[in-house]
């Protein structure tokens, strides 16, 4: 039984670790998005800025997914340390 908590406290800290990395990656998001939306506007290749907008838009949902995914993980996890305990 000592061997599963210590496996479970293993995992959530990996898993939070992950958590900060990708939240990490969020970081400048609204500065480059405005960036992004601007040039989308204003320049001669606005076909490709747009394009680069949607996949834009695809990646950070996505990662907000995947942290969403990972602290609902980190909260089971903690529970069931605390059943364990």
């Amino acid at each position: 039984e000592m061997e599963r908590k210590e496996e479970f406290r293993q995992e959530k800290e990996t898993l939070e670790k992950e958590v900060q990395e990708l939240k990490e990656r969020q970081l400048g998001r609204e500065e480059l998005y405005a960036k992004l939306k601007e040039d989308s506007k204003i320049r001669w290749h606005r076909d490709k800025y747009k394009k680069l907008l949607k996949r834009f838009d695809e990646y950070y949902n996505k990662l907000e997914q995947k942290i969403a995914d990972k602290e609902q993980q980190i909260v089971e996890l903690t529970k069931l340390l605390e059943v364990l305990n």
